[in-house]
């Protein structure tokens, strides 16, 4: 078996999908294939005259699964699965047995400045921990402290498919946080002295860094250089992701391969080939400490190692066996960075050009031009264009397996990555190569390091160019798991059939399993319009299905400050109504557009604006640039407020067809389903004009009836009551304004309450 490690890790891995999403131990998976394994060989031993029939099937599940395999897979699943286990049960025991905490720990992050605290990271009694400071508190790296405080347990998600937070931490083998009450340091210096060492040496990187570039360009540096991104702005790091160059914000293999170019032809001549290699792991090994051991550095460091030591040792190297070894290490260290992002796109890009670029790369050569001109001149770029060959078909590659893993987290595809990437192979080089010297330099010579910073500054602001390029980018609906498998497995069978039919040299094995292709369509070919017919009738069920009218569905989204509802009739109309917002948190970006793609709404037929104040329209605003608004609904503005101006300014530009209405309209959305119109009226409350000039909005289905309140508070209260009676306000749910809601509580009727 040449690749043992890509079969442990994918039993690995395979034990910890299971442990994460269906929450019972593996072992009842292999019992259940047993017994199933037991009742077939039962039945067939009962039945001796099909024993040959049966045997000559299993031999071609044999050339596909052998034995050996089948067992490895089955040892490291379990033993993953255990881990797994035993891992989480420290967390549940943690969040159960801790809230106020007076501990004794130790610093080992540098300070993190937010806008009205400071956070770094502890570690106590083997676990890690966030500590929220004030900011007049400053720590340093390895300070031993003591700790009273509030320990809270982070948020898991509150939203439908929303950001959960608690997950994401354990990706960092973080815990939870700490607000402090109280820090004492007992004693300086107390971390590991190897890690204390290499974030002292980080620290002088990045203060060097930092003296070396302008404002503009240092904090990308860093990204670049030391994998840190904390000194790039949101809007930089957005252009970095939506023009698909986001990968050299991270420590990847590039880095990796230049640090070994550069150490080795800088050493060879003084101790050789071999030795040089030594030196140039020990480099790698020292730069994934300094940088921190992200999962990127972790995965390109290790395989960078294995490669120089298989140079040494006189082995080949076998890319997928390095990539494996490296997962597995991961996963060791933590099994939930399986779920990390940055697990998923470093090593689905890495994965996806180890199987896929050669296939891409013998596609594009073995692509036929007919006209004799066009035929010559595609030759001749075929011949000599193999790097930009090499490029697509590498770029191309890493996409094929991470654009699903795109869609699922950010709900967007790009294709510009072609035209991106291309740009950038000309330029990365010279700025990582040229950023290694620059650093190496500033040690000695602070104003050498600044003159070589300036010469590799315009390959910096060409990056940042080729960053703005973002066409192409497009927002799309979540994927369901199943989804994704089903396409992994598809271009994984598609690969592997064309390099079995393209391919003439062939082992005995891929021989034989060729040959049963062969068997298998000669044997399912008098069957074909059976199946054809098959298929067109599950497609047409499915559509059927789908088509059938549900229950009204109404959805109360967590927004924080503010409201916002999403309503689906039994036609799959949509409504929403209202969306939240912040002045410090883009809450449409953030919540509301994810939570609407994670439903599977793109289009939405109604939105109902109840006012224009931040904590109601924020979202809203996004939501309109971001999907496909049919019609808005609005009331008359007493008020133009400033998110009423940036709202006009939205719907000139989408040409969104806006809808004002007021006391005595109805809103016929289909059949069954209707909002009427309850305030405001023609003239207008003085009193808080915005609030108290809310959208007040019945909803009407069939028995059931709900009404909308928007932020109205007693003056409108009061007029509402005035033109209905208790009976026309009858209500089966109600939502409460955050505002004084007494009267209307005291007189009207309703069943249920909605705050």
């Amino acid at each position: 078996m040449n690749r043992a490690m890509f079969i442990i890790v994918i039993g690995y891995i395979m034990g910890i999908i299971w442990g994460l999403y269906l929450k019972i131990s593996i072992v009842f998976l292999y019992v259940f294939f047993s017994l199933i394994y037991i009742l077939i060989n039962f039945q067939y031993k009962k039945r001796k005259f099909k024993i040959l029939s049966v045997k000559r099937y299993f031999r071609y599940i044999k050339l596909f699964f052998k034995f050996k395999i089948i067992i490895i897979i089955i040892i490291s699943s379990f033993i993953s699965n255990c881990i797994l286990e035993y891992v989480n049960k420290q967390y549940i025991n943690t969040y159960k047995n801790q809230e106020k905490i007076q501990q004794v720990g130790i610093v080992i992050s540098n300070k993190k400045e937010k806008e009205y605290n400071n956070i770094y990271k502890v570690r106590i009694d083997n676990k890690n921990y966030y500590l929220s400071t004030e900011k007049n508190i400053n720590l340093e790296y390895g300070d031993k402290i003591e700790i009273i405080g509030e320990f809270k347990e982070p948020q898991a998600a509150r939203n439908y498919k929303g950001f959960d937070y608690k997950e994401y931490l354990k990706t960092l083998k973080i815990v939870g946080t700490i607000d402090a009450d109280k820090i004492v340091v007992i004693e300086k210096n107390s971390a590991n002295k190897i890690l204390q060492v290499s974030n002292s040496i980080f620290i002088k990187i990045k203060e060097n860094i930092i003296k070396s570039y302008n404002q503009n360009i240092s904090g990308i540096v860093l990204g670049i250089m030391l994998g840190d991104t904390d000194e790039i702005t949101d809007e930089v790091k957005e252009d970095f992701s939506t023009s698909n160059i986001s990968h050299v914000l991270a420590i990847s293999g590039m880095h990796i391969s230049y640090i070994i170019y550069l150490v080795t032809k800088g050493t060879q001549r003084s101790f050789g080939k071999r030795k040089s290699k030594i030196i140039a792991s020990i480099v790698l090994l020292l730069y994934m400490i300094i940088t921190g051991f992200s999962v990127s550095i972790v995965r390109a460091g290790i395989m960078g190692i294995i490669n120089c030591m298989a140079f040494i040792v006189y082995r080949k190297s076998d890319t997928l066996n390095n990539i494996s070894i490296a997962a597995l290490i991961t996963l060791i260290n933590n099994p939930y960075s399986i779920i990390s992002i940055s697990f998923l796109l470093t090593y689905g890009g890495t994965i996806g050009i180890i199987f896929f670029k050669n296939t891409i790369k013998r596609i594009f050569k073995n692509i036929k031009i007919r006209n004799r001109k066009w035929k010559y001149i595609f030759i001749k770029i075929q011949r000599k264009s193999e790097k930009f060959i090499d490029i697509i078909a590498v770029s191309i590659s890493a996409q094929i397996i991470i654009s699903p893993i795109t869609a699922l987290k950010f709900n967007s595809i790009g294709l510009s990555f072609l035209l991106t990437n291309l740009f950038l192979s000309f330029i990365i080089g010279i700025i990582v190569m040229g950023g290694f010297i620059q650093i190496l330099v500033s040690f000695f010579s602070i104003q050498f390091g600044i003159y070589i910073a300036k010469l590799i500054q315009m390959p910096i602001y060409i990056l940042i160019f080729i960053s703005k390029i973002n066409f192409g980018n497009i927002k799309i609906i979540t994927p369901d798991f199943y989804q994704i498998i089903l396409y992994y497995i598809f271009i994984f069978s598609l690969n592997y059939l064309y390099n079995l039919f393209h391919h003439k040299r062939l082992t005995i094995t891929q021989i034989r399993i060729k040959n049963t292709i062969h068997l298998i369509k000669y044997k399912i070919k008098p069957y074909r319009k059976k199946i054809k017919y098959i298929t067109i009738l599950l497609m047409i069920t499915y559509i059927c299905i789908n088509k059938i009218p549900h229950d009204l569905k109404i959805f109360f989204i967590d927004v924080g400050q503010g409201d916002a509802t999403l309503i689906i009739t039994p036609n799959d109309k949509t409504i929403l109504i209202d969306g939240g917002g912040s002045d410090t948190y883009d809450v449409g970006k953030n919540i509301l557009v994810p939570y609407l793609l994670d439903r599977k709404i793109k289009t939405i037929d109604y939105i109902i604006i109840s006012h224009f104040d931040q904590d109601h329209v924020g979202g809203i605003l996004t939501v309109l640039q971001e999907l496909n608004v049919k019609k808005v609904i609005i009331a008359k503005q007493g008020e133009e407020s400033e998110q009423y101006k940036i709202f006009q300014k939205i719907i000139q530009e989408k040409n969104i067809n806006v809808v004002q209405v007021k006391k005595g309209d109805i809103i016929n959305i289909d059949k069954e389903v209707k909002i009427r119109i309850l305030f405001p009226t023609d003239v207008l409350v003085t009193e808080n004009i915005l609030n108290n000039n809310s959208i007040v909005a019945k909803l009407e289905y069939k028995e059931l009836k709900m009404i909308f309140t928007g932020d109205i508070e007693e003056t409108a209260e009061k007029e509402l009551l005035k033109m209905y009676s208790p009976k026309e306000l009858a209500t089966d749910i109600i939502k409460i304004p955050h505002h004084r809601f007494k009267n209307f509580i005291n007189r009207a009727i309703f069943k249920s309450t909605t705050i």
